[in-house]
């Protein structure tokens, strides 16, 4: 059965029908609410949408994106409409593919067709342009997918065909190999890590192959060396196999068969083993003949693998954790023809089992982070790369205070953490060949913030186009450092972490709200940050706005979304010289995009501690980077404007990308389950956040005569001019603060500056760094900022190798204070340095 179904503005016609195979496995279907489930597989890179095409046999599974003008997979895998976006083997589910474009992306498809065995899309021919028809169908039980082209030409002269088509699969922080660029008859793809490979092949051609850590770009060169002119009213067909599988020599023996390559791939079997003679279950295999690469494989929990490879001598290595199990390049095995079984030892790898249990001070059990250091000649573990979840390289999250895992044996340094509020744990660990050593540590809450909880309102992972992380890996990632509020933020699409919180059981650790990261041109100026957001899952962007060209339309569509409903908008990482006052980045200071001012209810002035010392421009190793966003929402505040500063990590990966940055934010529940998000949105709007990456800083302030209490983001009548500001520090265990000081209208007030080095006995060296009632003298309306960090020393390992390098530092938002009752007046000085317009141009606003 078959008939035609309109979507207006999305897909022209489509037409479609249902099969059902033998077992009543559904063969062909367009994408519903009701058979998602189903048909779509599993990955961390799987766009699918109601409304796309799946097609299934029983070894692999694949959804061709329906043919609109608007069908994007992410923000920069677009265009994807009558493209092949998801393919994965039914033996693994774990798509990696980005999009594979036929053609080329030079032809729009228009309509879609699905019939017993096929999806068809076309795009219309013209009197300039041909006509091209692209047919995917299985062809049989094998995880092989058939994807025919047939060009016709509807023009009036004769054309030529490019035969090319170009592949997305992103390997940038992948363990991921390619064919080699060149000319091949096998094209492949293996996303070793993730286990999904790829190989494309197209008997009587050979592929002309250029690859990047994104695109691959394929190219078909005839037999024959000919070029392909159609002649008008003529016709050209050209058929390639795409071919999945969970492993890449298995993957090239088919497509080889395939491609009629003289080339007889024979079943192997292999068995690896420790040097104790238990299964190097989680090794990595690789095999390579002279200097050809066949693949790795990955042993099952038996230590076996069965592959199929070429006659030939094979070079062998092998790796748990990036820890070698053979000598390199020592082991040679011999494949010959007919079955081969092979069977090897570790000569010298003795792993030991390192059970841990991490727990807070009052014996629960909490997310943790947990890495792992070779000390001495003991290496350092290597389990993933930085898109992984549980254990990303030498990191291992746990979501319960819980997990086991082989080590080599030998001695380790080790860090247990959970974010600036808990004392760190470091300790030494010694593992024994074949024995089980318990890992137990308590993280004691010795930073206490009653009545605010800490936040991320910046996260990025794989939904975002831009990178490969897991989303599941971003919310451990999160929960390990003890970020409590933390909205979905994935560019260009409203998303939601609310799955992974309700299988990882974080319920009680973690609340969230659907959002998203608007990111339009021009780059990096147009990114604006909004939650919440109405969440519409498996739709093209969630549900979500598109971007403009223009800043100001975009957040004014941000702000016009869901019918006007309230939200928090963020202005992420801007060029404020750009932004307020160079609005054509001409270096002549103008208007800025001042209809965008009004809509900002809070902007990124990251990197803090650059708070510490305040410069024109942000410097980095020893250059100028951009302009010192510190320094300029100073200068923005003194010239009556008020948007509240945060900080964000903008994590994109998982590897310590959480929790070097965060607000903490005043809310009526110290309870992340019982977090509203409306009040994190209130509380935002209105200034009541202190940022840190790090110190817990805070700060309430009085009038000396009479007045309510207030915090950072209020206002404040003093009419003597004298207000009095309590001020408490505190750090764990793992960095200190040496420095508090307060900014009156952005300058540091000399009276009200305090060292570790002149004022010894105002500093302590417990949890509480700093207590003590600071009482400020103005002249006139002023806002006051207080800021504390570290000018010498660092965060050090606990947040990494490279967020480790930042000073601690932390600052309140301002408190306006208005000393002669007639509303608060801001100076509009400049601090020293003029009003900044697009960094890299001079400005012709002189300083005050």
């Amino acid at each position: 059965m078959s008939f035609s179904c309109l979507r207006t503005g999305i897909v022209p016609a489509i037409l479609f029908a249902f099969v059902v195979l033998d077992g009543g496995l559904l063969f062909a279907q367009l994408l519903t609410e009701e058979n998602y489930d189903q048909l779509v597989p599993a990955g961390k890179e799987v766009d699918a949408i109601y409304g796309d095409f799946a097609l299934q046999n029983k070894s692999a599974k694949a959804v061709i994106a329906f043919p609109g003008t608007t069908r994007n997979c992410n923000m920069t895998v677009r265009n994807v409409g009558g493209c092949l976006i998801d393919f994965a083997a039914t033996s693994h589910e774990s798509d990696q593919l980005g999009s594979f474009y036929p053609g080329r992306r030079k032809f729009a498809f228009s309509t879609a067709k699905v019939g017993e065995h096929s999806v068809i899309v076309t795009s219309t021919g013209s009197e300039t342009r041909p006509k091209c028809e692209v047919r995917y169908q299985f062809n049989t039980d094998q995880p092989v997918i058939e994807v025919t082209s047939t060009w016709s030409n509807t023009t009036k002269s004769d054309w030529t065909l490019s035969l090319e088509d170009d592949l997305r699969a992103d390997g940038g922080k992948e363990d991921m190999v390619r064919s080699p660029n060149g000319t091949h008859d096998v094209f492949y793809v293996d996303d070793v890590y993730w286990q999904q490979a790829y190989a494309v092949c197209a008997p009587g051609y050979r592929i002309r192959s250029n690859s990047n850590s994104r695109e691959c770009v394929l190219v078909y060169e005839p037999a024959d060396g000919n070029s392909v002119v159609m002649k008008p009213g003529k016709s050209f067909t050209l058929t390639r196999y795409i071919v999945v599988g969970r492993n890449l020599p298995n993957v090239l023996a088919m497509a080889e068969q395939i491609a009629m390559v003289p080339v007889v791939s024979y079943p192997c079997e292999l068995t690896l083993v420790t040097a104790d003679g238990n299964p190097a279950e989680g090794a990595r295999i690789e095999f390579r003949r002279g200097k050809e690469l066949r693949g790795t494989v990955r042993p099952d929990e038996n230590g076996a693998a069965q592959l199929k490879l070429p006659e030939g001598t094979y070079t062998v290595n092998a790796t748990i954790g990036g820890v070698a199990l053979l000598p390199r390049n020592s082991v040679a095995l011999e494949v010959r023809s007919g079955g081969n079984k092979f069977e090897l030892q570790s000569p010298d790898y003795r792993p030991g089992r390192v059970v841990a249990k991490i727990t807070d001070g009052d014996g629960l059990a909490i997310p943790a982070k947990v890495e792992f250091i070779g000390a001495g000649d003991t290496a350092t573990p290597n389990w993933g790369p930085d898109s992984a979840e549980h254990f990303v390289r030498n990191l291992a999250y746990t979501a319960d205070g819980t997990f086991t895992t082989s080590l080599q044996a030998g001695n380790y340094d080790v860090i247990v953490s959970h974010g600036p509020e808990y004392d760190a744990v470091f300790t030494k660990l010694t593992v024994i060949a074949g024995q089980s050593i318990g890992l137990e540590a308590t993280l004691r809450h010795s930073v206490r913030t009653p009545g605010w909880v800490s936040s991320d309102f910046h996260s990025h992972s794989s939904p975002s186009g831009d990178n490969t992380g897991s989303q599941k890996g971003r919310v451990l990632n999160l929960a390990a450092e003890n970020i409590e509020f933390a909205p979905c933020t994935e560019h260009n699409r409203v998303s939601t972490y609310a799955g992974h919180v309700a299988e990882l059981g974080l319920k009680r650790f973690l609340a969230t709200v659907t959002g998203m990261e608007l990111t339009g041109q021009p780059l990096p100026l147009n990114h604006q940050n909004v939650f919440p957001m109405k969440h519409t899952p498996r739709t093209q962007d969630g549900g979500g706005p598109v971007t403009d060209s223009s800043p100001e339309t975009q957040i004014e569509r941000i702000a016009l979304w869901d019918d006007r409903s309230e939200k928090l908008i963020q202005q992420d990482h801007p060029d404020l010289g750009w932004l307020f006052y160079d609005k054509n980045g001409d270096g002549i200071s103008d208007s800025g995009y001042s209809r965008s001012f009004p809509l900002m209810d809070v902007m990124e002035i990251h990197p803090i501690d650059r708070i510490l010392n305040v410069t024109q421009f942000d410097q980095r190793n020893g250059k100028a980077f951009g302009n010192n966003r510190m320094l300029n929402w100073l200068q923005l505040l003194n010239q009556g404007y008020r948007i509240y500063g945060v900080v964000n990590t903008d994590a994109h990966y998982n590897y310590h990308g959480s929790g070097w940055l965060r607000n903490w934010i005043q809310s009526s529940t110290d309870n992340p389950a019982m977090i509203d998000p409306m009040e994190m949105v209130h509380a935002s709007k209105q200034g009541r956040l202190v940022m840190s990456n790090g110190p817990y800083l805070e700060v309430s302030f009085k009038a000396a005569v009479g007045g309510e209490v207030i915090v950072s983001g209020q206002d404040l009548v003093a009419k003597s001019g004298k207000v009095s500001a309590h001020v408490r520090v505190q750090c764990p265990n793992w960095f200190d603060v040496d420095t508090v000081f307060v900014l009156i209208n952005g300058k540091v007030a000399k009276e009200l500056q305090f060292t570790r080095g002149h004022n010894a006995d105002m500093f302590h060296d417990d949890v509480l760094k700093f207590d003590r009632s600071l009482d400020i003298v103005l002249k006139q309306d002023s806002h006051i900022v207080v800021v504390t960090g570290h000018r010498t020393e660092t965060l050090g390992d606990v947040a990494g190798p490279t967020w480790g390098k930042q000073h601690p530092a932390a600052l309140t938002n301002p408190v306006f204070i208005d000393v002669d009752g007639n509303g608060f007046q801001p100076n509009e000085d400049t601090l020293g340095f003029p009003l900044p317009v697009k960094f890299g141009q001079s400005s012709t606003v002189g300083a005050n």
